[in-house]
């Protein structure tokens, strides 16, 4: 009983300082994927790494029920006649390629807050979620559980990750 109770406290010690599991390899690879194009991109790192966590836990193969696909769990039926595909499949077989699906999310994200008011600041969460149309959407309560998981989840990349997310900034950031 004793040894189970330590390998309990240990392990949530070891959680507390890792609760995402960036420093794992994989994980850790898809961290450097993200930072990389958002340093490229003069985007939040932060922000992009909290809605890759919220949507697929960083798994550059997730696919979803609702047939998102990727990282950043882009649905190809809504974006891939805006992306330029010629079909749904040819796109969600790019949204697997993490690099791709990072550059679709950041898209996404951007064009939403570019055109509407209602998709500003952090409000761009509900809209990366619900679409545009989500101030009128039946899973309104949905999303903004949504927006507020990714707001929370960038808050703990901040107090557990900031050492290491600026650590790996520095080695994208360009240099002047």
């Amino acid at each position: 009983m004793k040894i189970s109770i330590s390998v309990m406290l240990l392990t949530s010690f070891v959680a507390a300082k890792d609760p995402y599991g960036l420093k794992r390899k994989h994980k850790n690879l898809q961290v450097h994927n993200i930072i990389k194009k958002a340093s490229k991109t003069n985007q939040d790192v932060y922000e992009l790494l909290a809605i890759a966590i919220t949507e697929s836990s960083l798994n550059p193969k997730a696919y979803s029920r609702t047939k998102d696909s990727g990282l950043f769990q882009v649905n190809c039926k809504w974006w891939y006649k805006k992306f330029k595909y010629d079909s749904m499949k040819s796109c969600k077989e790019d949204m697997m390629n993490p690099s791709k699906n990072i550059d679709a999310a950041i898209h996404i994200l951007t064009s939403y807050r570019k055109r509407y008011n209602h998709c500003k600041g952090n409000l761009g969460y509900r809209c990366y979620n619900g679409g545009p149309g989500w101030p009128k959407s039946k899973n309104i309560d949905k999303i903004k559980r949504y927006e507020a998981k990714v707001r929370e989840r960038k808050q703990i990349l901040h107090s557990h990750y900031r050492d290491m997310i600026e650590t790996i900034k520095e080695i994208y950031e360009p240099r002047i």
